[in-house]
């Protein structure tokens, strides 16, 4: 058996939330599905450049969330190379 150590970490009331309602649902105990989110975390963040990382919270000026609320109201249509991008994607279904 692998060498086991307790960890503790103060969270927001709603990952703790997320996190018991998932674990809950899933089967999965929390424990790893901390131990996996910190993996992949860390991983992520070794091996991907700093551009591509997508912060998990999003600080937007009252200019900005209008704009992001009329992108959603009303999208923009898709480009051709978006349309052939999603063609090349295999569905949900046929995994």
């Amino acid at each position: 058996m692998t060498h086991v150590t307790q960890i503790s970490a103060q969270v927001s009331a709603s990952a703790k939330r997320l996190l018991d309602e998932y674990s809950a649902v899933s089967g999965i105990k929390k424990s790893r599905i901390v131990e996996d989110a910190l993996w992949f975390y860390v991983r992520a963040r070794r091996e991907l450049p700093e551009s591509a990382i997508v912060p998990a919270r999003l600080v937007v000026s009252a200019r900005g969330a209008t704009a992001v609320e009329q992108s959603l109201a009303q999208p923009p249509q898709a480009t051709p190379a978006l349309v052939r991008l999603m063609r090349t994607l295999e569905s949900p279904d046929e995994e």
